[in-house]
């Protein structure tokens, strides 16, 4: 039972800490228990993102049909005599306009979460993914600084393949490449190096939208053309990443990807 409350308090303590609802101190004092209790800070963060997610959900006015015709049907139902400022008692049809209402914003918010949480777990596995070639005793599966043997290397192994440039001109180099899984997809893996650091482009299907981000120490920094989605992950620093991806769109523009 004492357990039970202790949750409570804390699930008050991080609302009220989230809102700045806290004094100074209080607030020192909860900071410095986020900082050690890994429970607490796994709560945090995932409220972080349920907001962060539901604050993302665009802004849409009711439509004014609707409004008008909820508004109708109120009037419609009160009585003469009674005064308009008075309580108004709820239809049926109101109140399923209401639900309707309700059910479209409550879809959005869902969405909108599933969304996010979907675009989080692929940021996760692909830095997983740099992790683990770090690890490795090597960082990729196939070793060569030939795009010659690399792209076909991903050609016979995955059913669409990326273009592998040469990049060591631009400061680049390859090293090789792998084969990765993302969620149930096996995708090509490039990896460069640049002075000591170690890059791993990823190659998701198009579309998917990755936010520039840093996870777990690591800078990830995504684009796409009409074929891949491409996630860089590495130590570089940011805008060396940036620059390395202006290498490799321009020495491999879209219209020679097969």
């Amino acid at each position: 039972m004492m357990m039970a409350l202790l949750k409570d308090d804390d699930e008050l303590l991080l609302n009220a800490y989230f809102d700045g609802e806290l004094d100074p101190a209080s607030a020192r004092e909860f900071e410095r228990r986020l900082a050690s209790d890994e429970s607490l800070k796994a709560r945090y963060d995932r409220l972080q993102k349920l907001r962060e997610g539901v604050s993302s959900i665009p802004q849409v006015d009711m439509p004014a049909g609707l409004q008008a015709s909820v508004q109708s049907r109120l009037d419609a139902e009160r009585p003469n005599n009674v005064p308009v400022l008075r309580r108004r008692t709820w239809s049926y049809q109101a109140l399923a306009a209401a639900a309707v209402l309700g059910a479209v914003i409550s879809s959005s918010v869902m969405m909108t979460m599933e969304q996010f949480g979907q675009r989080d777990n692929v940021t996760s596995e692909v830095v997983a993914g740099h992790i683990r070639g770090l690890l490795a005793p090597q960082p990729y599966d196939i070793a060569s600084s030939d795009r010659h043997t690399v792209k076909p290397w991903f050609t016979a192994r995955l059913p669409a393949s990326p273009q592998v440039p040469d990049l060591a001109a631009q400061g680049f180099s390859l090293l090789g490449g792998r084969v990765d899984v993302i969620g149930h997809d096996p995708v090509a893996t490039i990896v460069y190096k640049h002075a000591a650091h170690t890059i791993s482009l990823t190659t998701l299907r198009s579309g998917q939208s990755i936010p520039d981000q840093t996870v777990s120490g690591y800078n990830v920094r995504s684009w796409s053309d009409p074929y891949f989605t491409y996630v860089a992950v590495s130590d570089l620093a940011g805008a060396d990443l940036a620059a390395f991806e202006r290498a490799f769109s321009k020495a491999s523009p879209a219209s020679e990807i097969k």
